[in-house]
């Protein structure tokens, strides 16, 4: 293991048709632009991207996570919508929402004091729950592309039951992201 390893902690979602449909929807869509599809198993919900982290900060972690999930519920969200992140004017981030529940609030909230009680920067962002399906990275027709996930309706893809969170390892390679998860933490 190299000295310092990449990380986030998050939920992984699997999946339903309903959401598979409209992702691939969405790739048809657009696939004359430029855009970095995520893999369907890849799916997951970010509770906080932390970066590099050494084995230390690793165990710490592991050791206070595992404190969190033995103190929170079981919970579910939603998955409804569509929209996209903006840089300088331009999409940047394809994403459907999720209904952001008091519970998963809490989650995050208490998983962010950990990461910065290990020593990380605060997060300087808010929380906002969402599902990266594509990251953009050259729209040819950014006003068509704006005025679809503008006017998509506003339907529900799918229920997600959340009885764990994971802290994984991202490894970048240059076909895409591997997600290795480094331990699961159970909800009670």
């Amino acid at each position: 293991m190299r000295n310092e390893i990449r990380t986030f902690i998050a939920i992984k979602i699997n999946p339903d048709q309903k959401l598979l449909d409209q992702f691939r929807t969405f790739k048809k869509l657009f696939n004359a632009e430029r855009i970095n599809w995520v893999a369907e198993d890849n799916f997951h919900l970010t509770l906080r991207f932390i970066g590099n982290t050494t084995r230390e900060q690793l165990y710490g972690l592991v050791d206070r996570l595992e404190e969190v999930a033995n103190d929170t519920s079981k919970f579910s969200f939603k998955i409804q919508g569509a929209g996209y992140f903006k840089s300088k004017g331009n999409p940047r981030v394809l994403f459907v929402r999720i209904t952001e529940e008091e519970a998963m609030s809490q989650l995050a909230g208490k998983v962010e004091e950990i990461v910065t009680s290990i020593g990380f920067l605060p997060e300087l962002k808010p929380f906002r729950p969402h599902l990266t399906l594509g990251r953009i990275k050259f729209l040819e027709n950014r006003n068509r592309f704006m005025s679809v996930i503008d006017e998509l309706p506003d339907k529900e893809y799918q229920q997600v039951e959340v009885s764990e969170f994971i802290l994984y390892q991202s490894i970048l390679r240059p076909e895409g992201p591997v997600y290795k998860p480094i331990q699961t933490f159970e909800l009670q």
